[in-house]
């Protein structure tokens, strides 16, 4: 009985799956490019990030900004956005299927568009803008310019990021649609593949790594995961792709498969509990593992025989095959022998494990001196011992950075969390810099990061939200943000903007502000550079004369800092 349902509802699945691809090929297929010329890939759909899946094809543009970009076909500018960070300047298109493009990272929008966003910005005085546009209200045609390409935004180099969505607003894969007809003979590369170590303890996982043999024999503990990384390639790009469908196999029988399909935002984001955290902090790559969790919601593309765990009945050698395929069926194969050996790993696993005992499936919250910790229900993808430390010492503090309250080492940075949990701290705090009191982070070489929260005078403790273990500290931002206008005091102008470098040591910059002649004007604002750029013809600024430049820059605690300069242009 178990077998033939088993059967129908991969039968159903399959038959659902080839309708919605059928869906989707038909609502795309009227789809033009939409960069004036195609220059490979720097990026596929369904890469691993470090908190998500990479949702659209990124676009080469040779290195460059400036390329024209035109609408995918017939629709509507739905949505207009400016921002620092995520897809920086970026304009959206509705489309009578209702689907959505985006088009992200762009340097401006087409003339029309961009007077509509500057005049928003200078009438609310306000340079980040998230603009929504009413049905047809600004209609485009397939193959019209809408914007020209950038860098802005979280961006490591200039590129288009098109990124198309289903009426039910899932990203959808372009590549299996397969519209553009673009050739890919080239296979994947696995670049590294590790055996992981794994006991049950006291009803938790235990994992422990496995040093790999090169072109020989590998001893392995009697429990094992399978940890890959691997890359796609592509003709015309030197870019890392992704890779499509992950396939461990035991002596030619399937022990774990993931394949990524389309994939929705909120389930994208149980992509930490796809990879290995261990490996990716140590090694800065993605290793995907075949060890699947229990709350895990990528489980619905994943196959796991024992939930992804390899256990070995006997001391004989074994044949562990590792297979990734792009999303046109090029594939990489690759096979590594492995023996059982229990007496090098018989140390390898603690007696009893530390602290306390949490579950994934309900809410955890411990008291300690000073300290409560709350962990939500889902917080955590599987059942685990987590160890609240109160270290010796104080954090390592400073006249411009003093430590208020003792430096708790909560669980371990190795385990990823899904959900923020909530710290209240005990702190003691002078009573002139109560308004400046924040949570901070410590990193491994000892620097600080801030992460904020609320400090409650009456109680003395303070309220945050964190999104990982570490170590923590309450402590005080009293220092300006740092704010240099690179222009000297009554210089000539020359070039047609003003560039201005903007940072703060801790809390982060929450607004800046810039006027000249005493009026409010424009200044964009790049995150990865800390730079803000204003544009001098878009200020309507007489030229021949001197001007007068304000730039205002306020932290999250309140922190002012004004810089005043004279420039002529």
């Amino acid at each position: 009985m178990r077998v033939a349902l088993f059967a129908f509802c991969t039968l159903f699945s399959s038959l659902l799956y080839s309708q919605n691809l059928s869906r989707q090929r038909e609502a795309v297929s009227s789809f033009v490019l939409p960069i004036e010329s195609y220059n490979g890939f720097a990026g596929t759909y369904g890469e691993l990030r470090g908190n998500h899946f990479h949702c659209g094809l990124d676009m080469r543009t040779a290195g460059v900004t400036g390329k024209k970009i035109f609408a995918a076909d017939d629709g509507y500018v739905s949505r207009i956005t400016v921002s620092a960070w995520g897809f920086g300047n970026m304009i959206e298109v509705t489309h009578p299927s209702g689907y959505r493009t985006i088009y992200g990272h762009l340097l401006r929008f087409a003339p029309k568009y961009q007077k509509l966003v500057r005049d928003k910005q200078y009438k609310e005085k306000s340079w980040n803008q998230a603009i929504d546009f009413p049905k047809d209200s600004l209609l485009v045609k397939r193959g019209e310019l809408i914007a020209y390409s950038g860098n802005s935004g979280s961006s490591g180099g200039p590129h288009l990021h098109f990124e198309v969505l289903d009426e039910e607003g899932t990203p959808v894969n372009l590549q299996l649609t397969d519209i553009y007809n673009l050739s890919d003979k080239t296979s994947p590369l696995i670049r590294d593949v590790r055996f992981v170590g794994c006991a049950t303890l006291y009803g938790a996982l235990y994992t422990y790594p496995v040093p790999t043999a090169k072109d020989s024999v590998t001893a392995v503990p009697r429990s094992f995961y399978v940890a890959v990384d691997a890359y796609d390639l592509m003709e015309g790009t030197n870019g890392k792709l992704a890779v499509y469908k992950y396939e461990v196999l035991l002596d030619s029988t399937l022990v774990f498969s993931f394949t990524e399909g389309n994939i929705p935002y909120s389930t994208g984001r149980y992509i930490a509990s796809l990879l290995d955290t261990p490996l990716r902090r140590s090694t800065s790559r993605y290793y995907v593992k075949t060890q699947v969790d229990p709350a895990n919601k990528l489980s619905d593309r994943i196959t796991a025989e024992n939930d992804g765990v390899i256990t070995l009945q006997d001391t004989l050698a074994h044949t562990v095959t590792v297979k990734v395929s792009d999303v046109y069926g090029n594939l990489t194969s690759a096979d590594y022998t492995v023996k059982r050996v229990d007496s090098l790993f018989t140390s390898a696993v603690p007696f009893a494990p530390k602290g306390e005992f949490m579950r994934w499936n309900t809410e955890n919250v411990y008291s300690f001196e000073d300290l409560k910790v709350k962990i939500p229900e889902g917080a955590l993808y599987r059942d685990g011992y987590i160890e609240i430390v109160k270290e010796k010492e104080l954090y390592k503090s400073s006249a411009d950075i003093p430590a208020m309250s003792a430096l708790w080492k909560i669980g371990d940075e190795n385990v990823p969390l899904h959900k923020s949990m909530e710290i209240e701290m005990k702190a003691s705090v002078p009573v002139g810099i109560k308004d400046k009191v924040l949570l901070a982070r410590v990193g491994r070489n000892g620097s600080l990061s801030g992460v904020g929260g609320s400090y409650n005078a009456l109680t003395g403790i303070l309220t945050a939200k964190v999104g990982g273990f570490g170590k923590y500290c309450v402590t005080a931002d009293i220092i300006p943000p740092e704010v240099t206008v690179r222009v000297k005091e009554g210089a000539l102008v020359k070039g047609s903007s003003i560039k201005i470098t903007i940072k703060d040591k801790l809390s982060g910059i929450d607004s800046f502000s810039c006027e000249i002649d005493g009026h409010w004007v424009v200044a964009e604002h790049d995150g990865k550079t800390i730079t803000l750029e204003i544009p001098l013809y878009d200020a309507h600024l007489s030229k021949g004369r001197m001007h007068h430049l304000t730039v205002t820059v306020k932290d999250n605690v309140g922190n002012k800092q004004v810089v005043k300069r004279s420039f002529k242009w």
